[in-house]
């Protein structure tokens, strides 16, 4: 039986929304919420009633929860961003609000991103896309997606995927061999997010079938929630990222460094917002705390990748 009150956590994984942003729609009184105690709730029935207004009206798109184009004149001091889930992203996200920007995420994955980024939904994608064909991250995808698109392409972080698993990795899966043997149940991320690229390339090299991974069809929208199914016994691995296993108390074996890109349109980069925001990665204190989440390389931060006209 559905709860009467939800908390902002558990209307942001309905939403598909961060945290912050379903906070920020609180402060704008846009989703109504009230004080219990010590923490905030939302009724079912007023987020409901939200989600209906908000489809009638086009706000947010009924498939994922990403913001429409007519806020992004409305508020100058917001960026409405999708694609793939990155604790460096939440970071951000906090780090721009003490400059008074607003960072607007959805987590769609990576590939929905970069769509979403061409139908003028958003205004910045984030993606780690492995190209089958070359092994390059990202650029082959952007060239295909945006072919007449103004963009700069701005690396956020180099960072590791590789097996979540229980404290002590006690099936001892410690490569793609032993992933693939059918001996483990793993849970999966969705089509079109990197992280599900990277598996299912690795996959079609060695020639392993869908029905010969149990939970392979488990399919679930970010790193938290399948390093979750892993901490809760429901999986016995998830591919992921380091800092996430860390911060459940899992363990954590390195299979492959990825870059993970943020994609902005050309006509943006050099509007106050962005300039801000493209401080905040040059910037060595944000890089420190980014470090401080394990996992992560910040040699490129901030630094242009490409330029695509």
């Amino acid at each position: 039986m559905e709860s009467d009150y939800l908390t902002p956590d558990e209307v942001a994984a309905e939403l598909k929304l961060t945290r912050y942003t379903v906070y920020e729609l609180i402060k704008r009184k846009e989703l109504p919420a009230s004080k219990i105690g010590r923490t905030l709730r939302i009724l079912r029935t007023d987020l409901d009633s939200f989600m209906h207004k908000s489809k009638a009206r086009d706000d947010l798109l009924p498939s994922n929860g990403f913001f429409s184009p007519q806020r992004q004149v409305s508020q100058p001091n917001e960026i409405i961003f999708a694609g793939s889930h990155d604790l460096t992203i939440d970071l951000l996200t906090r780090k721009l609000a003490e400059r008074r920007i607003t960072l607007l995420p959805a987590f769609s994955g990576s590939l929905d991103g970069l769509i979403e980024l061409y139908k003028g939904r958003v205004e910045m994608a984030g993606t780690h896309l492995l190209d089958r064909m070359t092994g390059e991250y990202n650029l082959p995808y952007i060239r295909c997606l945006l072919p007449n698109e103004g963009v700069t392409v701005v690396n956020l972080v180099s960072r590791w995927q590789g097996f979540v698993v229980p404290k002590g990795n006690p099936r001892m899966i410690t490569s793609w061999e032993e992933l693939f043997s059918g001996k483990h149940r793993i849970v999966n991320r969705q089509r079109g997010s990197g992280t599900r690229v990277l598996l299912d390339f690795n996959m079609q090299q060695k020639k392993v079938s869908a029905q010969a991974i149990p939970g392979y069809d488990v399919e679930l929208t970010t790193h938290y929630a399948t390093a979750s199914a892993v901490l809760q016994g429901t999986a016995d691995v998830a591919l992921g990222i380091e800092s996430v296993a860390r911060g459940l108390g899992l363990d954590f074996f390195p299979i492959q460094e990825e870059r993970y890109d943020l994609v902005i349109p050309e006509r943006f980069v050099k509007q106050e917002r962005f300039r801000e925001l493209l401080s905040l990665l040059r910037d060595p204190s944000f890089k420190q705390e980014v470090v401080a989440q394990g996992g992560y390389n910040v040699s490129q931060t901030g630094k242009e990748i490409d330029r695509m006209y």
